[in-house]
């Protein structure tokens, strides 16, 4: 198998434990997350890492990944690097690995410092007056991505991290392989707020707070986001559909 790492220079220490994660990821630290991919948290010389495993990767990925296109791995890493040159926070990036057999890639690690930060979706269990802080700080949070041009598309609950910081909030971003860094339009901006999946009346808030910040219609901006939510949710549901009817198809004990 052929193995390559990309590594931040100023993680040079960590290279033999960074060279030894395919073969030891399996029994590092403890899982975190587990679904398609597998994320375990590890103490690395006393540098409290996070290392992303990505696997089940379907053939057709598995080749490009290997000749023709950075794999989610060398994206997350490049990616977080230019969100922090840019002035925004991330967990710092410290390396990639793509191990690559046969002309396919097999699987690919992303391994970045640590944050304590707290997912959006517990905002749900806060005070309401201060989960309205939290959405205004988050408006603005977002407006300022936007001005800079920069589109996380999975900009979702689970993938922004916040803390508190006197009477202020800020905010990280994180599973950041999928991004856009270009111009886009406002109607563009509100499709980019359509997985946030808040409760209806939180939504509107936001997005009243960010019309109000743009300077638009804030009417506008919600129906043009709710439209563009309904369309994801009628494409998710149709997509299961089609999963369910090729499992009752092929694998009908799994149905």
């Amino acid at each position: 198998m052929s193995i390559h790492i990309g590594l931040s220079p100023r993680y040079e220490f960590l290279r033999n434990y960074i060279e030894d994660i395919p073969q030891k990821f399996n029994s590092l630290g403890e899982i975190v997350h587990k679904t398609r991919n597998i994320i375990r948290v590890d103490n690395g010389n006393n540098i409290k890492l996070v290392i992303k495993s990505y696997r089940k990767i379907y053939l057709f990925n598995q080749l490009v990944y290997a000749h023709l296109l950075p794999s989610k791995a060398k994206r997350a890493y490049l990616y977080a690097r230019t969100l922090i040159d840019k002035g925004f926070m991330t967990p710092e990036p410290v390396a990639y690995i793509e191990c690559v057999r046969k002309g396919l890639m097999q699987e690919s690690y992303f391994i970045s410092t640590y944050t304590d930060y707290t997912e959006l979706k517990h905002i749900a269990e806060m005070l309401p007056e201060e989960g309205r802080k939290v959405l205004e700080a988050l408006a603005r949070y977002t407006h300022q991505l936007h001005a800079q041009n920069i589109y996380h598309k999975d900009y979702s609950v689970g993938n922004i991290l916040f803390s508190k910081n006197g009477q202020s909030y800020n905010f990280t971003l994180v599973d950041n392989n999928r991004m856009k860094f270009s111009r886009s339009s406002f109607a563009y901006r509100m499709k980019n707020l359509r997985r946030l999946d808040l409760p209806l009346p939180s939504l509107a808030y936001l997005c009243q707070e960010y019309a109000r910040l743009s300077g638009q219609n804030e009417l506008l901006a919600l129906s043009t986001m709710l439209n563009y939510r309904r369309k994801r949710m009628l494409f998710s549901y149709r997509k299961n559909k089609v999963k369910h009817f090729f499992r009752r198809m092929f694998m009908p004990g799994k149905a």
